[in-house]
């Protein structure tokens, strides 16, 4: 009795964790964008408000006030950029600054991987990561969920008389997906799994929790490169 009381407690205290987790982390996102906007921008906005004479910037409405006038800004600013990034030309603008950075040899690095990271995981446009598998990782019985990262086989030789075709697989981990390593692994230890990358993430973040009801459903085996029906 009191084992299974225990029990109860300690589920209904894990799900309570899962439903206030989200809130808390939006929240915590939220605070540490306004006090890095409130200590970066406020003072100019504040100098500029003085600057233009406009009187009772001492008052208390105006000293709450100037913070949400710079989070407008902020958010202003965000918003045109992605404005620009919309259009053609803002595009070619863009890909021009980032190619002007790229020439930089440390800041190359920090930002060329950055950027593919974002890539990698952004939910619109072209995605880094092609197909959703599994493979028995770290042993055999024990199966990983990885991000196909090209389907550009590579032949290894994996003895004298034995060449496997394998692909790049990103296995990343939980409940932190943008890190993980990449290991090549012959295409005939892989299965495919039949779900969008949006999911397989979700499934990876949450711990399994936001999971299909049964993964092996969803599997197949990797597709022969004479398989005209293959799809990311």
């Amino acid at each position: 009795m009191t084992k299974r009381l225990l029990a109860h407690i300690r589920n209904r205290l894990v799900q309570g964790i899962l439903l206030i987790l989200p809130l808390l982390i939006t929240i915590w996102l939220l605070g540490l964008l306004f006090d890095i906007i409130n200590v970066n921008v406020a003072p100019h906005v504040r100098n500029l408000l003085v600057w233009l004479g406009i009187p009772g910037l001492e008052r208390w409405f105006a000293r709450l006030g100037i913070p949400i006038i710079s989070l407008l800004l902020t958010v202003a600013v965000v918003y045109s950029l992605g404005v620009v990034a919309g259009n053609l030309a803002g595009r070619r603008l863009l890909l021009l600054i980032e190619s002007w950075i790229l020439r930089i040899p440390l800041v190359k690095s920090i930002y060329g991987s950055v950027r593919q990271l974002i890539t990698a995981f952004s939910f619109s446009g072209t995605k880094a990561f092609s197909r959703v598998v599994m493979l028995e990782y770290p042993r055999r019985g024990l199966w990983t969920l990885g991000f196909v990262t090209t389907e550009a086989e590579h032949a290894i030789k994996a003895s004298q008389e034995n060449v496997v075709a394998a692909v790049p697989v990103f296995l990343p981990t939980t409940p932190n997906p943008t890190s993980g390593w990449m290991i090549l692994v012959p295409t005939a230890d892989l299965l495919v799994l039949e779900m969008t990358i949006e999911d397989a993430i979700k499934l990876i973040v949450s711990g399994g929790i936001v999971s299909p009801v049964d993964l092996g459903a969803l599997t197949r085996k990797w597709p022969d490169q004479s398989d005209t029906s293959r799809h990311p």
